[in-house]
């Protein structure tokens, strides 16, 4: 890693590994983890690890982390727990509920909130100064503290890239900063080969036959759309055996449905089903996308953010119900809404250029003030979680911060 000088970040890294070499005795590992591309890819990773290391583990996927679904994963397990792609902005619920004999890990890329106890341990490169929205995903975190436990990880460096592809970093080009670093371990190994499609890189995953960002778009629909069918869990097998028949069936099975819903939830929002505020324009779909999971909102947000009827200046927020049921824990007592933010490209723009507010301090604020639970966010795009039915509260309290942000008049 010598043509990345950044001894703060390698060292939080060195200093993390270490402290998991130090706390693993053979007790459980519980890895949680999301359910896209990233997610899948972060799992397969330290899966690989520690099976290298004989551990025993146990894989739980979650779409969100709220209170709720920390106490269900902790009341009935003691142990480690890694909780990868998500979780930073979650890392005080998570150490209230790590018990005494338990310690808990946090490797994620989104920016985190630092806990002073000696429970919960993060491995975060934002809180280093280092962008995780744009110079390294989870996967590749994932992949150089796998490395140091296990340096045959190696072997695997390919999933990391895929992980990196599929959280859109290489919207540039090309894939940034630890991402390359990846990449570059991925073509020394002789499993990617870049090629150059007029700007743009493309990888050519050579166990797969086919480029990266193919192969990672399948796995989000694995886990996005079919998580209600455990459908990571094909994920989790792909990034090791490639796809069958039986999982190539499922994910066109799967496309399809998601094609079917997201055109008929665009016709409803083209038929006036748009709401608007001064800054913002919003939605609910309700229990409409069921059985998907409700990463699609943000799936959905993405793809019509910058169509014809949407408002170039205003921020896109969609809401989805959660369901009550998480596949890998059961029923959870709650009733949540799930919100997502995206930003079409003219106020990404204004974004980047400091001349508005991003959603990374927009989502995070406004969710504190009506009680959710904000986790993954970055500047373009983010996340939280809230109570059902305190959607326009949640927008109003959007609009309150971002006049208290100085945003311009929509």
């Amino acid at each position: 890693m010598d043509y990345i000088v950044d001894e703060r970040f390698n060292q939080l890294i060195d200093e993390v590994a270490e402290k998991f070499l130090k706390k693993e005795n053979g007790d459980l590992i519980t890895v949680i983890h999301h359910n896209d591309a990233d997610g899948i890819c972060s799992a397969s990773i330290l899966k690989a690890m520690l099976e290298g290391i004989n551990a025993n583990f146990e894989l739980i996927c979650v779409e969100k982390v709220y209170p709720a679904v920390i106490e269900k994963i902790h009341d009935d397990r003691e142990g480690i727990f890694i909780y990868t792609d998500l979780g930073g902005l979650a890392s005080h619920i998570i150490e209230k509920y790590t018990g005494d004999n338990s310690v808990s890990f946090i490797i994620d890329h989104h920016p985190a909130k630092m806990t002073d106890g000696d429970k919960v341990y993060i491995l975060d490169p934002e809180l280093a100064g280092v962008s995780g929205d744009i110079f390294i995903s989870a996967s590749a975190l994932n992949y150089l503290f796998a490395r140091r436990v296990w340096p045959e990880i190696e072997n695997y460096a390919y999933i990391a890239l895929l992980g990196a592809v599929g959280d859109y970093h290489d919207r540039y080009g090309g894939v940034l900063g630890f991402d390359r670093y990846v990449l570059n371990e991925a073509v020394r190994m002789g499993q990617v080969t870049i090629r150059l499609e007029g700007v743009r890189e493309r990888y050519y995953i050579k166990k797969f036959g086919e480029y990266a960002d193919s192969v990672a778009r399948r796995l989000t629909i694995l886990g996005a759309v079919g998580y209600l069918e455990r459908g990571y869990r094909d994920g989790v097998e792909v990034c090791f055996n490639g796809f069958n028949d039986r999982i190539l069936s499922k994910v066109e099975k799967l496309e399809k449905m998601k094609e079917e819903k997201f055109r008929s939830e665009i016709e409803r929002l083209m038929s006036g089903g748009m709401n608007e505020t001064e800054h913002i324009q919003w939605f609910s779909v309700e229990d409409r996308f069921d059985p998907m999971g409700v990463k699609t909102i943000g799936e959905f947000c993405q793809l019509i953010k910058d169509m014809s009827f949407m408002k170039p200046t205003k921020y896109l927020i969609g809401f989805q119900h959660i369901p009550p049921v998480i596949p890998d824990l059961g029923r959870i007592d709650w009733k949540g809404v799930k919100v997502s933010g995206r930003t079409p490209s003219s106020l990404e723009r204004m974004i980047l250029n400091g001349k508005m507010p991003g959603l990374d301090i927009l989502i995070p604020k406004a969710s504190q003030i009506v009680g959710g639970y904000a986790d993954a966010t970055h500047k373009i795009a983010a996340a939280t979680v809230i109570d059902m039915g305190r959607e326009e509260e949640f927008i109003q309290a959007m609009e309150e911060v971002l006049r208290d942000e100085g945003a311009e008049a929509g």
